[in-house]
């Protein structure tokens, strides 16, 4: 399962195309860098570095993406 912040961003991720899945694998396959939408920078307000798997609930920036929650991408 993977939850992913709705502010996070990366050049191989295309949200127009409204398929939860393919979304959330594009982020774990991607190895290009990721930006946080509230900053546009490589880290979050919060001056912690940006990534799938560490943009997650834990940090008081983040907020659910409701397109892609809890989606197996197994």
């Amino acid at each position: 399962m993977i939850d992913l912040c709705r502010h996070l961003r990366w050049k191989t991720h295309a949200r127009d195309s409204g398929d939860p899945r393919e979304i959330a694998m594009s982020a774990a396959r991607s190895r290009v860098p990721f930006s946080c939408l509230q900053t546009c920078r490589p880290w979050g307000p919060d001056d912690d570095l940006v990534a799938p798997e560490r943009c997650c609930r834990e940090r008081s920036c983040y907020e659910a993406d409701p397109l892609v929650t809890n989606v197996d991408i197994a």
